[in-house]
């Protein structure tokens, strides 16, 4: 399996080939896993796309940008994974109903607004002395946290949009999705024309999305005119309430169908409307950075389970094409794991609620869901859904067992518990890969099945990881030292500057001048971008050597 991605399309090819993929399929997954990374309910992101082309419309944009705008609506939320584990580990609360709330309903200009939105959600539940040292560093500090976060955002969503081989005025747009017609939005402070139209268009139609959920049509009209000239661009929103003005306007964002028409609205004359099949590896990698996003105990995880799950698939002698759904399959398996808040992830099982229990064991059906929206994803989507099924039926969330639980699931759920336990967790630090076969050999037969433990043992034997660590530590990206991936993982993994000079025992000053040169190198400027980077360039962890 590759560890550093291609773009997955490149422009000139108009018309389908015999085993093509719909760019709009494949975005329309995207675009559902950000709804529900965002806490949102599910198609926003295709009834912005929809409000977004029928904007286009009533502003006449050019053929040219119009391309470039249904794209950047389906990717908006790309990189909105990026963040949240700061934002709970910041707020020690359910971020994404928090952070929903304050980007959406709240005027974070008006203190009194700011000050209820913190009574409500920021370290709720917690003692006053920790509630109230929680307040003071945001008043202190919030503002240039929540500017680092949306850049963050921009950056990695920017970076997955050139991933998929969209073109540079969609990423340009995507940097700028959050700036304001004001000069009040983030990161960079742009206002008025310096924005993209295609950026202004975007954050118009993602509140209006949500007012109309919230609100109804008399929701939409109110934001609307209420941020004009303010957030939003006049003439942006005057063609808005142009669009409104027609019924067969709101019959079409209301349509239990309206995903179809906004298949069907992608630019006939796009470039990227179609890639080939083989290219669903990378998408698949992007898919599988995005989720593992999620939080520093998931980093690079599903690349992990993946290479894991190949190995396991050639040493059982499987049909070339059996090995390649299954390694799309791990690669993806977790992508419904950013329905989940970060907050809930970075907890220890035993402490978390009933409900927050049941919105784990959900993901495996989210992730079904998403990769449901993609034809040529469906098989892989079978074995997602059973990836934590058990061959003794006591697993969820249909309650499978035994043969009934597809092979490619039997295989991932065996690669994926070894990787879970070769690596720290909130139950616990990482186990060597002796002790962690062990385990896994304990439940073979109830909870794993014993062919697909016994062709782990024998892949892991085959691995000589050895040598490839060494080989590894010869080819590093970008000239960086090794010195110098050391400091990128500990970053990846939430350290701050102190916390990495203690582990490195180092000055903060020379951590910081690490970090400098790193983002430097690699063409970053903050962790969740140089997180990413890593991951693709599997910088963040060794594989675990196993002794027979």
């Amino acid at each position: 399996m590759p560890n550093e991605y291609v773009p997955a399309n490149a422009p000139g090819s108009l018309s389908p080939g015999e085993h093509a993929v719909r760019m709009a399929d494949l975005l329309g997954a995207f675009s559902l896993a950000s709804d529900l990374a965002m806490g949102l309910q599910a198609e926003h992101g295709v009834r912005s796309c929809y409000v977004g082309m029928c904007i286009a419309d009533e502003l006449r944009l050019p053929d040219e940008q119009r391309v470039h705008l249904y794209y950047t609506e389906l990717l908006k939320d790309a990189g909105c994974t990026t963040w949240t584990s700061q934002l709970a580990t910041s707020w020690l609360v359910d971020e994404l109903a928090a952070k929903r709330d304050l980007q959406f309903f709240r005027n974070v200009q008006n203190p009194v607004d700011v000050v209820a939105w913190l009574a409500k959600y920021v370290a709720a539940g917690m003692p006053v002395a920790t509630r109230a040292s929680r307040f003071v560093d945001f008043f202190a500090h919030g503002k240039e946290f929540m500017r680092e976060g949306f850049e963050s955002t921009c950056q990695v969503a920017t970076r997955i949009a050139k991933r998929l081989g969209m073109p540079q005025p969609v990423q340009d747009a995507l940097m700028q999705v959050f700036e304001q017609w004001d000069g009040r939005g983030m990161p960079s402070g742009s206002r008025r024309d310096s924005i993209p139209v295609v950026s202004r268009i975007v954050l118009l139609t993602s509140f209006l999305e949500v007012f109309h959920r919230v609100e109804g049509r008399e929701g939409a009209r109110r934001i609307a005119l209420a941020r004009r000239g303010k957030a939003f661009d006049p003439e942006v929103v005057d063609a808005f309430l142009s669009a409104a003005q027609r019924e067969s306007f709101w019959k079409g964002l209301e349509d239990q169908r309206v995903a179809d028409a906004v298949a069907s609205m992608e630019p006939e004359g796009s470039p990227y409307r179609y890639l080939g099949e083989e290219k669903l590896i990378d998408v698949a990698m992007a898919l599988a950075d995005y989720a593992d996003m999620k939080s520093p105990y998931l980093l690079g995880r599903s690349r992990r389970v993946a290479e894991l799950s190949e190995g396991i698939c050639r040493r059982m002698s499987l049909a070339e094409r059996q090995v390649s759904t299954i390694t799309l399959a791990a690669l993806t398996h977790d992508i419904g794991i950013v329905a989940v808040p970060s907050f809930v992830l970075n907890k220890p099982d035993d402490q978390r609620t009933s409900v927050e229990r049941e919105e784990v064991r959900l993901h495996a059906y989210h992730s079904q869901r998403i990769l449901s929206k993609v034809p040529a994803l469906e098989p892989a989507s079978q074995l997602v859904a059973a990836h934590h099924e058990r061959i003794d039926g006591s697993g969820y969330h249909r309650g499978l067992s035994g043969f009934q639980i597809p092979l490619g699931a039997r295989i991932i759920a065996v690669a994926d518990r070894f990787d879970e336990l070769c690596h720290d967790t909130p139950e616990g630090p990482a186990v060597d890969a002796d002790a962690a076969v062990n385990a896994i050999r304990q439940e073979a037969g109830t909870r794993f099945a014993p062919e697909a433990v016994d062709a782990l043992v024998a892949s892991l034997g085959g691995l000589e990881q050895a040598p490839r660590q060494k080989a590894r530590r010869q080819e590093r990206p970008a000239g960086l030292t090794e010195r110098e991936v050391e400091v990128l993982r500990l970053a990846a993994g939430g350290m701050n500057r102190k916390q990495m000079a203690k582990v490195l025992f180092l000055s903060e000053g020379t951590v910081r001048s690490h970090l400098e040169h790193i983002y430097g190198k690699i063409g970053v400027s903050n962790r969740s971008a140089a997180t990413l980077y890593a991951m693709e360039h599997d910088l963040l962890a060794k594989n675990p050597t196993f002794v027979r």
